[in-house]
């Protein structure tokens, strides 16, 4: 009979540890969730890039600027001299290259980076549904060096601005 009873305390004692940790992933996600202005991506694609660490991403509505880190978008302070890309030239040597090597299409923002190497690119697709027009925005990174192209960051209806320290 004391087995028995010695059996349920450790069913419990297992259900309370599988609890607490369930407690802890979902506050911990929360935080996560919040400190990065719900700006998540598990992608870490971006190591792979040079100076990644000044690549800066800002909320042109409130903006709020952000870095890459490993869960996605962190807040961070205002970056002085944070300028806007938008609307690229087409003529551009930048622009031909990604159309032409990268095969981009509907290019919104280029940023070059600063040693040259890289450029930083803004695309969104279009995917009409019918009664919407739903857009995925993809930030991506071309390496002149060797023809490859990496995206560090992508989300639905994430417009963000971008720029490169």
């Amino acid at each position: 009979m004391g087995n028995r009873s010695e059996k349920t305390n450790v069913n419990k004692s297992r259900k309370m540890i599988f609890a607490v940790i369930i407690f802890f992933l979902i506050v911990s996600m929360g935080l996560i969730s919040y400190l990065s202005g719900f700006h998540i991506d598990l992608s870490q694609k971006y190591r792979s890039i040079e100076d990644h660490e000044n690549i800066i991403f800002k909320d042109s509505w409130d903006n709020q600027c952000y870095r890459l880190c490993s869960w996605g978008l962190v807040k961070t302070e205002d970056v002085a001299g944070f300028e806007d890309h938008r609307n690229p030239d087409t003529s551009s040597y930048e622009y031909r290259l990604l159309v032409e090597k990268a095969g981009a299409e509907w290019i919104e923002q280029i940023v070059p980076s600063p040693n040259g190497k890289y450029i930083l690119y803004v695309e969104r697709i279009y995917r009409g549904t019918g009664t919407t027009d739903d857009e995925d925005v993809y930030y991506k990174v071309y390496s002149i060096d060797d023809d490859t192209n990496t995206t560090i960051y992508s989300g639905y209806r994430q417009f963000l601005l971008v720029d490169w320290e």
